[in-house]
């Protein structure tokens, strides 16, 4: 199986909810040991959305195969465990709040006087400093302030759009455990510690890509184009009798031909030389014409026909799944992106396992969903010698 790139790295996972839990995951998709510090009540999203008796689904796709150890960290007595916990720990995570730790005694710069080598990172909504650092903040909310909701309309009218899923979460998720990596990279190389901080307004930044690039540069502010594309009018959602399949039928540059393919393909050869449409600029001058043309043609064929043909054109496109098409769907099931994992409560789970491939070492599904305090025992008498009389105290 080979040896993961952060085996043998111990993560002290402080973290709740859907961001912080979705980085640590990754580090232990990568090999790292997660320790999960639970307060007595539990991490919150283990009581958010759908659930299962007391298992949520939410805490389940973002926390298995870490271990749960619970602390009442308000209680010096535990909170000097978790300063022996991170004597033995390589990386801290929290996203309790810019000055939260600090005023809880819990800080960096009060854990590396335990662990002077010690790596933390924080993850925060809008960074450690200026007017915004203490105020309350949800994925909607980074949504909206990151501009990211402008570009998402139905239509180009601005009737400003939420994506669905957690994004400004994830993004910021993903953007941690990559400073999480170059921190372990930096004490490697360095021998020191170092502190580390991601702001979710910050990654949603990112995520805008050129977008933002395009207003920093010229002052443009761009305008939503909901499912359509801004730089082409034949990309975007076609209907067929069956569904709807995205299509990028647009000429990259003078040599291709793919929009006339696409359009001999589904029964209008004369369109294209209408000199309204002949060229991707002149098609976004007249970009609802030409939906409407399209749409007519391909309303008329089903999704089959439609990715039939743009296959044979060399026509990017991707048939428009619900959830339970994406499960069946061939490339799904050939890929493994979808696991199991076990809830001794609840039974068994399918979730979305890693993303990750590498021809050097496979990166196994953990197939346990921690319980609350699970682990408890176990890791207090491994790394800190104390016996099952000491642990079960705790509780007291």
């Amino acid at each position: 199986m080979g040896i993961r790139p952060l085996n043998k790295i111990r993560v002290l996972d402080l973290t709740q909810g859907i961001c912080g839990p979705f980085c640590t995951q990754l580090l232990g998709d990568l090999g790292a040991e997660i320790i999960k510090i639970e307060p007595p009540e539990g991490d919150k999203s283990r009581k958010m959305g759908t659930r299962y008796g007391e298992t949520s689904l939410t805490y389940i796709h973002t926390n298995r195969g870490k271990k749960s150890v619970v602390l009442d960290l308000e209680k010096e007595t535990q909170k000097k465990i978790l300063f022996r916990l991170a004597e033995q720990a390589d990386l801290v995570v929290e996203d309790l709040g810019p000055d939260k730790a600090d005023e809880m005694g819990i800080g960096y710069e009060e854990l590396k006087k335990v662990k002077p080598d010690l790596l933390y990172l924080a993850i925060t909504s809008f960074g450690r400093t200026g007017e915004f650092k203490d105020y309350p903040a949800t994925d909607a909310v980074i949504q909206a302030m990151s501009g990211y909701m402008s570009l998402t309309s139905v239509n180009f009218k601005g009737d400003f759009t939420k994506i669905g899923p957690p994004l400004a979460d994830l993004f910021a998720g993903v953007y941690a455990a990559i400073a999480a990596v170059a921190g372990v990279i930096h004490k490697k190389k360095t021998g020191t510690g170092l502190r580390m901080d991601v702001s979710k307004l910050g990654a949603m930044l990112q995520a805008m890509g050129d977008g933002y690039a395009k207003y920093l540069s010229s002052g443009e502010t761009g305008f939503p184009t909901g499912n359509a594309h801004r730089m082409s009018a034949s990309f975007y959602p076609m209907p067929a009798k069956d569904g709807a399949i995205v299509c990028n039928a647009a000429n990259r540059n003078t040599t291709e031909h793919k929009f006339e393919d696409f359009c001999d393909g589904i029964g209008m050869p004369d369109f294209y030389k209408d000199e309204r449409y002949a060229t991707d600029e002149s098609r976004l001058a007249h970009r609802d014409e030409v939906a409407k043309a399209i749409d007519a043609h391909t309303s008329q064929m089903t999704v089959a026909e439609i990715e039939s043909l743009c296959r044979k054109s060399g026509i990017a496109c991707g048939v428009m799944n619900d959830m339970a098409q994406l499960a069946a769907d061939p490339q799904t099931v050939h890929d493994k992106v979808i696991i199991e994992v076990h809830d001794q409560e609840a039974g068994d789970f399918k979730v979305l396992g890693c993303p990750f491939k590498f021809d050097a070492f496979s990166v196994p599904s953990d197939d346990f969903v921690g319980q609350l305090g699970e682990h408890t025992q176990e890791i207090l008498a491994e790394l800190l010698g104390m016996t099952a009389e000491e642990a079960a105290a705790l509780k007291e």
